[in-house]
């Protein structure tokens, strides 16, 4: 039968190491050609209310061992406000403060309809386990300092995930908003075995860090290049966290599977175009689509690096620095992958959670969690 997963549910299923292990056997998988992935889409309309958008956002795919194929998709009311002294990102589903994203998992083997889960949690996580393989072959072995942009979920499922792969000591972190930094630094104290320290400045954040991770939903830069040290790992969320001057530091941009990058530059359909650095269709008159913020450029984001293999799949063998002082960063905001004109919609999202789902299904399945549904609501005995 298949079972409806909620968001606690699937966070008594999976430990962060194993959403990272899932993630890599993943990427391992895709690289050798057992995986495929359709990249992500975005469909804007316009709503009767003037600053606010509908976008529903899709993105799939599958592995063939164990065999998992999974749908993504994620309706959202966007508006794009000033918040804090930064343009924001805000989105909810039916009324602020829910959402509706799900993820719907199947079987390779017989096309079996295996879950429905909400996407929050596996969202958080699948994010932070790629991260987490950015952090582990990119930085620096004796990292010990981790430097944290942001106080929401990614920003916990960052730090968790970082200190799997690294033996952290002491984590900086600043928001602007000084009770959720207050509240984060007090509940990840007790979730993590170092230091956890709010940081009145952001500046202060990137001092003496040889990790930062960028973990907001700014629209705009969240730190000036000035503020990045060399020797430092960078991992961000969004494209827009980080100007182009910070872009311009980068070294070394890591690849988690080396594809050729996705082409859209001969591709012409009416209402296409990229936004929020993703694929898009935009409805709506002239005047109502500039409303939707297009992103970071996507072309030659990281002018002044080289791209570098985390790792020989074939061999094991992982990338190792040819100077400490390298300032690296995993490729497409935590998606480890070439995006050429495509922006984000050329990474591995599919892949991802195909990879993570799969493993917290198992892991239902051996606990007796989830909701069991009946199978003849999804199917049927005429052809389609």
């Amino acid at each position: 039968m298949p079972l409806f997963l909620t968001n606690d549910d699937q966070a008594r299923c999976i430990a962060v190491s194993e959403a990272i292990e899932a993630m890599e056997e993943g990427c391992r998988q895709f690289a050798r050609g057992d995986g495929i992935r359709r990249p992500r889409i975005d469909n804007y309309l316009p709503t009767s209310r003037q600053e606010e958008y509908f976008c529903f956002s899709s993105m799939e795919g599958g592995i063939r061992k164990p065999g998992y194929y999974a749908l993504r998709i994620k309706p959202d009311v966007l508006s794009w406000p000033t918040i804090n002294g930064a343009r924001r990102r805000v989105s909810y589903s039916y009324r602020p403060g829910l959402y509706g994203g799900l993820v719907l998992l199947y079987s390779v083997e017989n096309a079996e309809f295996l879950a429905i889960m909400n996407d929050g949690y596996i969202q958080h996580i699948r994010v932070a386990a790629t991260a987490a393989l950015g952090i582990r072959y990119l930085s620096n072995p004796d990292s010990k300092v981790l430097g944290i942009f942001g106080s929401g979920g990614m920003a916990r499922d960052f730090a968790i995930a970082a200190e799997i792969v690294r033996s952290i000591e002491r984590v900086q972190v600043y928001s602007p908003n000084r009770k959720h930094l207050e509240a984060y630094c007090d509940e990840m104290t007790k979730k993590l075995a170092c230091a956890v320290v709010p940081m009145r400045t952001p500046e202060a954040v990137t001092r003496d860090v040889d990790i930062l991770c960028l973990c907001t939903n700014s629209q705009e830069p969240v730190v000036r290049p000035e503020w990045i040290r060399t020797g430092v790992h960078l991992s961000n969320v969004r494209p827009t966290e980080l100007s182009p001057g910070g872009y311009a530091k980068i070294e070394v941009a890591g690849l988690l599977t080396r594809r050729t990058p996705p082409s859209i530059g001969g591709f012409v359909d009416d209402d296409f175009g990229i936004r929020g650095d993703t694929m898009a269709y935009i409805g709506g008159q002239p005047e109502e689509r500039t409303k939707v913020p297009v992103g970071a450029p996507t072309k030659n984001r990281y002018p002044n690096a080289r791209y570098v293999d985390c790792c020989n799949w074939e061999t094991g063998k992982p990338y190792r620095r040819e100077r400490r002082d390298e300032i690296t960063i995993l490729a497409t905001n935590s998606m480890g992958i070439h995006e050429g004109d495509a922006g984000a919609s050329a990474g591995n999202q599919g892949i991802q959670f195909a990879a993570v789902a799969g493993r917290i299904y198992e892991g239902a399945r051996k606990l007796g969690l989830g909701t069991e549904l009946p199978p003849e609501m999804f199917l049927q005995d005429i052809p389609t």
